[in-house]
């Protein structure tokens, strides 16, 4: 008797990173988006602030999820949203050029929490499982000609906090302690978590350097890390296409990785 083919993973976003980050680490997906109204979601979400983006990634998968089986496709859909949490805040993707300036003048010299949530459907198990990375972020002290040099390069105007960890020249982080991935747009660790449960495993295979701290994904991460399985939250699926509570925020308010 053949092995039961392993369903086929969507990926709910259009982000290229997240989609470079589960190349780089072997898993394959295929990528289906649904747009959500973030905006709406986010005005009406009345959750902790931490779980802001497990919320948003929950949302978006539902959606992805809805629309695959309209058409009568099945597998499991993979879904992540991060968010910039400052002053009891969440800065959004900036509208402008000038709010993306604001935006990192407001994160010069300061700590900040970056929360990226992540979110699992599994129709074979009828479940939704979501947890949460959060890190903390302590931006440098750049002057307002480096904002202006990188404002200029549009690169702000698609990420929360207007920023981007990874960028060659403008490099605005000082230190952070907790996931780079999830900084980045995808903790892979909670990835793996999610996609073999108490069995994860490592599902990057490259080679650490000596002095690199104790993560299998990413030689930038810092303690405290983000694994736990007493983080994931678990929502039975709805049985039908009207909205439903399984994209609520849980109601644990653990904050994952801090």
């Amino acid at each position: 008797m053949s092995a039961r083919a392993t369903p086929p993973l969507y990926l709910a976003s259009a982000s290229p990173r997240r989609s470079q980050l589960l190349s780089a680490a072997g898993i394959a997906f295929e990528r289906f988006v649904v747009p959500v109204d973030e905006d709406a979601l986010t005005a009406t979400y009345q959750g902790p602030l931490l779980q802001l983006g497990e919320y948003l990634a929950r949302a978006k998968g539902l959606a992805a999820w809805r629309a695959l089986r309209a058409q009568g496709r099945v597998g499991r859909v993979l879904s992540s949203d991060t968010t910039v949490l400052i002053g009891g805040r969440s800065l959004p993707k900036p509208a402008d050029l000038r709010e993306a300036e604001a935006m990192l003048r407001t994160l010069r010299g300061r700590e900040h929490t970056v929360a990226t949530g992540v979110a699992l459907i599994d129709p074979a198990r009828g479940d939704l499982r979501s947890a949460t990375s959060a890190t903390r972020v302590r931006m440098r002290d750049y002057s307002d000609d480096e904002i202006a040099a990188y404002v200029a390069t549009g690169d702000p105007l698609d990420k929360a906090g207007a920023y981007s960890i990874q960028h060659p020249d403008f490099q605005p982080v000082a230190t952070l302690a907790g996931c780079h991935l999830g900084v980045i747009g995808l903790p892979v660790c909670l990835v793996s978590l999610l996609l073999h449960g108490a069995n994860a495993v490592r599902i990057v295979q490259a080679p650490l350097p000596a002095d690199a701290p104790d993560c299998p994904w990413s030689a930038q991460c810092q303690p405290p890390y983000p694994f736990a399985l007493a983080s994931i939250h678990t929502t039975t699926l709805p049985d039908d296409d009207d909205a439903s509570d399984a994209s609520d925020a849980p109601d644990s308010a653990a904050e994952a990785g801090r």
